[in-house]
């Protein structure tokens, strides 16, 4: 098999596609500068030379169009340097704000990641509280809300770290990784936060997938509190299954909890969301940037199979780990 390999470099953040297109603009615009001044004065020599051949320039004509060549070299001259100015002012200004996003990125790291420990604190000593409460009583309602609460909190602040680390362009490692037994684990140990039923059927089959393990625990984790936040029906079953398509390996994560009709524009964008939608609009954005990240695609739709249930689905695509003998 395959060693692991790092991801290819994450898409440029808006402030570096204005650096380069600034960059390409300044270009554009040298090229076309220079050949302006370039014709200009091979004109002004060429209509000089034809008066000298045809007897009717005189030496003042000479100086007048010396001078105009003159003219012309200094005001390429001029054009060239203010188009530098323009171009240095606007990478000062990108390195300036450059520098101001990854301060701000790096401060929201760490305030997230130190509100990681109490938020398991408070998770434990909720817990610890509900085998000591009596089930029924508006006590038990009190600490089932809290920890309610407290895991969807510490569900935020995963995602919010997530997302700091890809806006950061974090590393993501690839490597060979069998899709049913990651999803077996994940299905054991993840438990939905709130008090809606949730069934998840696990239909992925046994293959191998280059992808990394802690990005898609991620992004199912994701996907699965999406559907529990979103679904407007009790109980709720999730299907996760996968298909072969083409050299790929694409696994579906699709949810009978309804889909809104028609689905939002622009899902899988950062902060984009339903008009009714209570999230932040940032799950479905990490899901697809780690997918990309992976050399991957994620794909947002209706269910697809007939006959079934109205819901939301997720397609994931996977490249697939080719043998090698």
């Amino acid at each position: 098999m395959n060693p692991p390999r790092h991801s290819k470099p994450g898409v440029p953040g808006p402030l570096r596609t204005v650096a380069l297109l600034q960059i390409g603009w300044f270009a554009f615009l040298s090229a076309l500068g220079g050949w302006w001044v370039a014709l200009m004065s091979r004109q002004a020599g060429q209509i000089a030379d034809l008066e000298r051949q045809l007897g009717v320039g005189t030496s003042a004509t000479a100086a007048q169009w010396t001078r105009t060549e003159r003219m012309l070299r200094w005001e390429g001259a001029t054009f060239f340097a203010a188009l530098f100015l323009t171009l240095a002012f606007v990478a000062w200004l990108y390195w300036r704000d450059s520098k101001r996003a990854r301060a701000l990125q790096a401060f929201f790291a760490s305030v997230t990641h130190e509100l990681r420990t109490p938020l398991t604190g408070i998770r434990l000593e909720a817990e610890s509280l509900a085998e000591l409460v009596p089930p029924g009583g508006e006590a038990r309602v009190l600490v089932d809300r809290l920890l309610d609460d407290s895991a969807r909190l510490e569900a935020q602040v995963e995602r919010a770290l997530e997302l700091a680390r890809v806006e950061g362009e974090g590393t993501v490692f690839t490597a060979p990784l069998n899709p049913r037994a990651l999803v077996t684990q994940l299905v054991r140990h993840w438990h939905p936060s709130g008090s809606r039923p949730v069934s998840v059927d696990n239909q992925v089959t046994d293959g191998a997938i280059l992808a990394d393990a802690a990005a898609l625990q991620i992004i199912l984790r994701n996907l699965l509190e999406n559907s529990v936040r979103h679904a407007r029906r009790d109980p709720l079953s999730v299907r996760i299954s996968s298909r072969e398509t083409d050299g790929w390996t694409e696994l579906l994560v699709a949810d009978d909890g309804g889909a809104p009709e028609p689905l939002p524009r622009g899902l899988g964008s950062l902060f984009a969301k339903g008009p009714g939608s209570r999230g932040a609009g940032v799950g479905l954005y990490l899901v697809r940037s780690l997918m990309e990240r992976m050399g991957g695609a994620a794909t947002f739709g209706p269910v697809e199979s007939a006959g079934a249930p109205p819901g939301f689905q997720v397609g994931l695509r996977f490249r697939r780990e080719v043998p090698h003998g």
